[in-house]
């Protein structure tokens, strides 16, 4: 009973996301998979090239809503996903659907059915990773540019010490996740929000996300594999990031022939929430260029 009532006031919330995302001018939209459907929110009917967003962990194409807005009078169509058993996007618990690649595979899909191309792909976080998946994967060069947001590729020193940061399971883990994602001057969240994201991010889905992924962890965090993307990189990071800190970042670039990093001065993690104009001046600037 307990679970199910953190639930109702998590889909609560999520709805009022969702009325946010329509006013915005957003379309809620869906690919049909087979079986499942990927949700995505479209804005804009402009001609100039499309920009696609997939999001981080634990996150949802909500979390884009600041980046969107700035970006929203520029003349192109955005496509912001929902990453497959997040958000609208729902799977059935099947365990073997919640990996990294398998969901490269679905998003590829989405975008070859909705016949998208010379995308630029904007990844935060997993859906960095993600994303370089996708690219490797691209066979018919829909995207043309490649923009990492504080991107996951390569495995953490600390492993087990993100590990615990990053899939929390009590409340002062909750708080610890968002100190390491905004920083100290981050509200501590009230009573109820705590216990509600313990709930939801304790689902099934997020299990089965981290065991994979810790299991294949040679497949999924691609290393020195990175040097198969060829199109232009743009890695923007926030300089006091500790989940994906500044070497990693550099490292990522000397495996990305075409890449090139940008710092945020005193961001942390969340940079397309802490300073969504940042990231859609550097969008624009290295899309036109």
């Amino acid at each position: 009973m307990i679970k199910l009532f953190y639930r109702s006031l998590y889909r609560n919330y999520q709805s009022q996301r969702r009325k946010s995302m329509k006013n915005m001018g957003g379309i809620p939209s869906y690919v049909n998979m087979g079986g499942h459907r990927i949700f995505y929110w479209k804005f804009g009917n402009g001609n100039q090239k499309p920009i696609v967003f997939f999001h981080g962990l634990l996150d949802e194409s909500f979390g884009f809503r600041r980046v969107v807005k700035e970006l929203l009078n520029d003349g192109h169509p955005l496509y912001v996903f929902d990453l497959p058993g997040y958000g609208k996007s729902k799977l059935p618990q099947v365990k073997y659907l919640f990996q990294i690649d398998v969901w490269a595979n679905l998003l590829l899909e989405c975008i070859e059915k909705l016949n998208l191309k010379n995308i630029c792909l904007v990844g935060h976080s997993m859906g960095g990773l993600v994303s370089q998946h996708l690219v490797l994967g691209d066979q018919h060069k829909r995207v043309e540019k490649l923009i990492l947001l504080a991107p996951g590729g390569i495995p953490h020193p600390e492993r087990e010490k993100m590990r615990k940061i990053l899939f929390p399971k009590t409340e002062s883990q909750v708080v610890l996740l968002l100190r390491y994602l905004y920083g100290e001057e981050f509200p501590e969240p009230g009573y109820l929000f705590r216990h509600t994201l313990v709930t939801i991010w304790n689902d099934k889905p997020n299990e089965y996300l981290q065991e994979n992924t810790l299991r294949r962890e040679d497949e999924i965090f691609f290393g020195p594999k990175m040097k198969g993307i060829k199109i232009p990189t743009l890695i923007l990071a926030g300089a006091e990031d500790e989940i994906t800190p500044p070497f990693m970042m550099n490292q990522m670039k000397s495996y990305i022939k075409k890449s090139k990093v940008v710092w945020i001065p005193k961001i942390r993690h969340a940079i397309h929430l802490e300073r969504p104009d940042v990231v859609a001046k550097n969008i624009r600037e290295f899309y036109y260029s």
